[in-house]
């Protein structure tokens, strides 16, 4: 019992905590090319995860470490990009909820690889945060424009399903290597692959774009770099659905009080009902 509620903690920590990270990157998105972001976010993150492994001093490598390692790295690379790129095309009161639909993804490869089970309460409380996040994307398309279908809930969606497997990956690789470890693969590999993007596109001249939005760009960093410890944490003693869970119904909760805060996107009642659905579904996953 004391394990699961420590895992609990972990997750709420992480969720609150992705959320503050979701805010940093997004007020970087309208300053800085998608690509340039992975690049800088990642590369920024590297010294402050060395110095969490050396303070941890845990750098624990084992040969079965390297499929689940690299792979969750590329499909890092590809929703890293896609993240950044749905905020510069949509609101993020209509992009973000779309994450929310990681924890379905999530729920069912638990449950089919690391045998997980997926009971009644958790099932439903995963649909009404399905629910609430299409809901809260209806309503964030404002009057006239529901119809439409945002692009950058699309690229969301896309992200959601990359990073429901790699949060898979992620487990598994972090019971063959330490957690210090893993993130210093993560975040190499991601800055790794963002600049050979660059390179093939000749746009490495848009990295010059970090200067004048250094402090952002520090604070974004270490924000996820915590994000990023805590979840690696929380997944050791907690079910990946509910981690999920918790963490997308918080960030769906947080998207509608940034967007009004930050981006002067309305509040409506289709909104306030998604909030509710989410709020209820997380309560169900983990009460």
């Amino acid at each position: 019992m004391g394990s699961l509620s420590a895992g609990a903690t972990l997750a709420l920590a992480a969720a609150v905590a992705w959320s503050l990270y979701d805010l940093a990157r997004r007020l970087l998105t309208g300053r800085m090319s998608a690509w340039a972001l992975v690049v800088w976010v990642t590369l920024g993150a590297l010294p402050v995860v060395v110095v969490w492994g050396l303070a941890a001093g845990d750098w624990r490598l084992e040969a079965g470490y390297w499929l689940p390692g690299l792979s969750s790295t590329l499909l890092n690379v590809a929703a890293n990009f896609l993240y950044f790129r749905s905020f510069q095309l949509s609101p993020i009161s209509v992009t973000l909820p779309m994450l929310s639909l990681t924890p379905v993804f999530s729920s069912l490869l638990g449950a089919a690889v690391l045998h997980q089970p997926v009971g009644g309460r958790a099932a439903a409380g995963i649909a009404l945060v399905v629910a609430g996040a299409a809901l809260l994307a209806a309503a964030g398309a404002g009057p006239g424009r529901l119809r439409r279908i945002e692009p950058g809930s699309v690229l969301m969606a896309l992200v959601a399903l990359c990073w429901s497997t790699t949060l898979l990956l992620d487990r598994v690789a972090i019971e063959h290597a330490s957690v210090p470890l893993h993130a210093l693969v993560l975040n190499a590999g991601v800055a790794a692959g963002g600049l050979l993007a660059l390179a093939a596109l000749r746009r490495t001249g848009e990295l010059g774009s970090v200067r004048g939005n250094l402090r952002l760009l520090v604070v974004s960093v270490i924000v996820g770099v915590g994000a990023l410890g805590l979840q690696l944490e929380a997944i050791r003693r907690v079910p990946i659905g509910a981690v999920e869970t918790l963490k997308r119904g918080v960030g769906g909760l947080f998207a509608v009080v940034w967007g009004r805060a930050f981006f002067a996107e309305p509040v409506n009642a289709r909104k306030l009902a998604a909030v509710a659905l989410l709020g209820l579904g997380v309560a169900l996953i983990l009460l």
